[in-house]
């Protein structure tokens, strides 16, 4: 089942809705991604401990987006017009992997109540994908 990032589903479904996301660079243009949620009733505490879930995908079209956002933050020359091409024939792909990431947060989600945090690492290739347990020592749990 699809559904948008931050629609809710009654009775049986989704309880807790996405209020934060960020995103923690790697040496390698790899990324950490962690989404925060709570419960969509604001009457609710949040009084259960946040729980981190790592994940690990192998994302290249991502990557390589996210790595090129990166260098515009770090005000460091991309050549934009070849980074627009790029997005041109690989959109699908990129489409894909974002589907797959918001397949895992939502699968999350379903299996969550109370507030939480949805955390996975984002890798170029397979092999880092597979070290994801290994967190940056600038990274703080939730």
């Amino acid at each position: 089942m699809f559904m948008k990032t931050g629609e809710i589903m009654v009775n049986g479904g989704y309880g807790s809705r996405p209020y934060r996301i960020a995103i923690e660079w790697s040496d390698h243009e790899d990324f950490y991604f962690s989404c925060d949620y709570r419960p969509d009733s604001s009457a609710e505490e949040e009084r259960h401990a946040h729980r981190d879930v790592h994940a690990g995908y192998c994302f290249p079209h991502v990557t390589k987006a996210m790595g090129n956002v990166l260098k515009k933050l770090r005000r460091e020359p991309i050549a934009f017009p070849v980074f627009l091409l790029s997005l041109a024939f690989e959109h699908r792909h990129l489409l894909n992997e974002i589907e797959s990431l918001l397949q895992g947060l939502h699968g999350h989600l379903q299996q969550e109540s109370g507030p939480g945090r949805f955390s996975c690492y984002i890798a170029r290739d397979r092999q880092r994908a597979a070290q994801s347990s290994i967190r940056p020592s600038s990274s703080r749990g939730g």
